[in-house]
């Protein structure tokens, strides 16, 4: 026989203002409409199989009659709690200390109630991902300018100082191949123009391995594209989902700052 009190979260005690202000309070957050997991759609519908009995007077005297194992002609008395060997049941009786109530726990809630707002979060990460995969695939617009000169403040690593304002930090092995007034070529991605490469004037030297979302921060976005993935496609249970939002929210983040960072 199912404990509709215990559903509630109620006493037997509990007057008909706190069944039915519990009651809407559950059906709010569990409807169908605002929590789409199917654990929340079972336990909705025994909030409303409670209320059905609990919020009619006649039927909640009748069933407070079978819950106590009286019998529909007995008057209804609550039940002393019984005398138990164990002293620290004993105490935790005499303290007031009550069962866990059925249904979700307040965290489950929580991450229930969140997850119309980590699927926004997957779904954006997951787009940024496919925007830099197409800029990353899409072919560079080359900038011909020369150096201006090495930046004396840094001492590793050194900083290309090249006109049009352009700094690109490099290793100090490299700088042989851009003497001050040389040419250089900058590659960069066509729809946000992000640092892929830069070369000399005479194409025989390369240097790829730059301060880039597309070169040394290229593990940043890797890793957005699976947890987002993951969290949408990967149907684990709300936990799960909830946790590779989190997870998401701070990659895109990091993201955002090393997209800023590799502008050129």
């Amino acid at each position: 026989m199912k404990n509709y009190y215990e559903i509630l979260g109620l006493s037997t005690t509990a007057s008909e203002h706190e069944i039915k202000r519990v009651y809407r309070r559950l059906a709010i957050t569990y409807h169908p409409d605002k929590n789409p997991s199917p654990e929340a759609a079972i336990f909705f519908r025994e909030v409303n199989e409670a209320y059905e009995i609990l919020g009619d007077h006649t039927r909640r005297a009748y069933y407070d009659q079978l819950l106590l194992g009286a019998g529909p002609s007995t008057p209804i008395n609550e039940p002393a709690p019984a005398w138990h060997r164990d002293p620290v049941y004993r105490k935790r009786r005499q303290a007031g200390y009550k069962p866990k109530p059925s249904g979700p726990s307040p965290t489950m809630v929580l991450m229930q109630s969140s997850l119309r707002y980590i699927n926004i979060i997957l779904w954006i990460s997951l787009s940024y991902c496919m925007l830099l995969l197409v800029d990353y695939g899409l072919p560079t617009q080359v900038i011909q300018e020369y150096v201006a000169d090495i930046d004396p403040s840094k001492k590793s690593p050194k900083v290309l100082l090249i006109s049009g304002g352009y700094r690109i930090p490099v290793d100090e092995s490299v700088l042989i191949h851009f003497p001050p007034g040389s040419e250089v070529k900058i590659h960069k991605s066509l729809l946000f123009s992000l640092l892929v490469k830069i070369e000399n004037a005479p194409g025989d030297y390369v240097v790829d391995k730059l301060v880039s979302i597309y070169r040394i921060f290229f593990f940043w976005p890797c890793s957005l594209i699976l947890v987002s993935a993951m969290g949408l496609f990967h149907e684990r249970g709300t936990e799960f989902k909830f946790n590779t939002g989190v997870v998401a929210a701070i990659l895109l983040f990091l993201n955002i700052i090393f997209f800023f960072i590799s502008r050129v």
